[in-house]
């Protein structure tokens, strides 16, 4: 046996360890969330670099190409009613700071036609042309991929007037060059701070975990049974999971307390009946006297241990019932039901009983759907107590009180539920205490105790109120007040 407990212990931990590796991480889903957000962001500042970086080359060697097109503008001229152009040195000069790049050009008149430069070079603006407006733009030509300058103006003199065209271009070989150096650059710091953020999450993320590893510590070092609250600090962010911890602990030693509870009056209720039940079997096995072995005598015997079988029955069935309450008072939610159904419920299993004593049990309601939030079986457990407990008590030594109504009456955001005999009564300073574990008013009368404090966890549950009134002109009533179920108004 102590090696079979050993195994299965084994195994349990084997399949904690199994859950652990198989169970996801939320170390790795922290970390994972951040990289991506990182390389998102690394990407996008990439992508506006590599753009940024484009522009900074074509702004940078744009302002030599335009100013090699303005020296070749400034030395264009109507001679003898043609267009003549010198060309200076300084021109290409200033675009020579582009080593590797080849240069190209084209200077032509709409109405004389070619002058000079690439006679093929037919390079045509993206937009519209505007007369002393410089245009850059980019375009293939010679197999490679040339920044051009481009610009139109009139030219005019006393006997003559022409357009004259002016194309520059140069290959963007150190244009490339540039940008790749600065988007290199760039990139380089982008990664080292990616790099740096990524470890700052790592670091960051055991961090963010330590105060869980807290909770888990302190709970791994409690004694068993220690269902104290957790009193350690924590971050906001855990705050509401030790909250909600504490909470689950105090529900369960609620729980706990309830169920030693039970145990108690389950012990206090059986002990009795069964050491009462055990004593008649032994006077009946014992008592060998010839009176006692009348058959007489052996009837009256084993009505008295039918009669405490049934006594015990009904403990039983009343501890049972109680256990049921309370546990669907701790697991299951409170829902729309109809009152009256289960005060009817409640009635017909109590008809036969009210029946064999000689009281006659009656429902007095004429309400249609009485709607409550509760639960059905609780109401019907303290119903039938409520019952019970009137039609044991009627008839004590007052003639002609052998009736019982029920009755259930609508009030404005209530219903209210009367339970009244014409018993005895109870006095003013038993009522008080009537709703105590194990009180009883009168020991006269088979009994255990509990049943009307478990209506009283039962109304206290369902937020409803319960007050013990003196029946006129004699007898109890108990009155229990439930709020309406109103649909729209509870749901929310």
């Amino acid at each position: 046996m102590w090696q079979k407990s050993l195994n299965h212990q084994s195994l349990s931990e084997e399949e904690e360890k199994n859950a652990l590796r198989k169970a996801p991480s939320l170390r790795f889903r922290f970390i994972l969330a951040g990289v991506l957000v990182i390389g998102i962001i690394a990407g996008l500042a990439i992508n506006l670099i590599f753009d940024y970086s484009q522009k900074l080359a074509d702004l940078s060697y744009d302002r030599l190409l335009r100013s090699a097109l303005l020296q070749m503008d400034e030395n264009v001229g109507l001679m003898r009613n043609e267009v003549s152009i010198d060309i200076p040195w300084s021109a290409f000069a200033t675009l020579a700071q582009a080593e590797e790049d080849r240069v190209f050009y084209k200077v032509e008149s709409i109405e004389q036609g070619f002058i000079t430069g690439y006679q093929d070079l037919d390079s045509v603006p993206p937009k519209p042309p505007q007369l002393d407006q410089i245009q850059f733009y980019n375009q293939k030509y010679s197999g490679e991929m040339v920044r051009f300058a481009w610009i139109e103006r009139h030219l005019t003199d006393p006997e003559t007037a022409q357009t004259v065209r002016i194309v520059l271009g140069q290959t963007r070989l150190s244009r490339e060059e540039m940008a790749s150096a600065v988007t290199q650059k760039a990139v380089e710091v982008v990664v080292f701070i990616a790099l740096v953020a990524i470890t700052l999450i790592i670091i960051g993320s055991h961090l963010v975990l330590r105060p869980l590893h807290r909770i888990e510590r302190a709970l791994e070092e409690r004694i068993m049974g220690d269902l104290t609250p957790i009193d350690i600090n924590t971050p906001k962010e855990t705050h509401h999971l030790k909250v909600a911890i504490n909470h689950f602990m105090a529900r369960l030693q609620k729980n706990l307390e309830q169920l030693e509870n039970y145990t108690a009056d389950a012990a206090h209720q059986l002990r009795t009946p069964l050491a009462s039940l055990k004593a008649l079997a032994e006077n009946a096995r014992d008592n060998t006297s010839a009176d006692y072995g009348s058959p007489e005598k052996q009837r009256e015997a084993l009505n008295n241990i039918v009669k405490q079988c049934d006594t015990l029955s009904q403990t039983v069935t009343l501890l049972l019932n109680q256990a049921v309450v309370s546990h669907r008072l701790q697991t299951h939610r409170l829902e729309p039901i109809d009152l009256l159904e289960a005060i009817q419920a409640s009635c017909r299993e109590q008809a036969v009983t009210a029946l064999h004593q000689g009281v006659r049990l009656s429902l007095d309601c004429e309400l249609q759907d009485p709607l409550i939030l509760g639960d059905s079986f609780s109401i019907q457990q303290m119903m039938q107590n409520l019952i019970e407990n009137a039609v044991r008590y009627s008839g004590l030594g007052v003639e002609h009180a052998t009736e019982v109504i029920v009755q259930l009456n609508e009030f404005d955001g209530f219903y209210r539920v009367k339970v009244i005999d014409y018993g005895s009564g109870i006095p003013d300073i038993e009522k008080e205490r009537v709703f105590e574990r194990f009180y009883r008013g009168r020991y006269d009368i088979a009994g255990s105790g509990v049943g009307l404090a478990m209506v009283k966890d039962i109304v206290d549950h369902h937020s409803a109120r319960i007050q013990i009134l003196d029946t006129e002109p004699k007898g109890t009533t108990f009155q229990v007040d439930f709020a309406k179920f109103t649909f729209g108004v509870n749901e929310a």
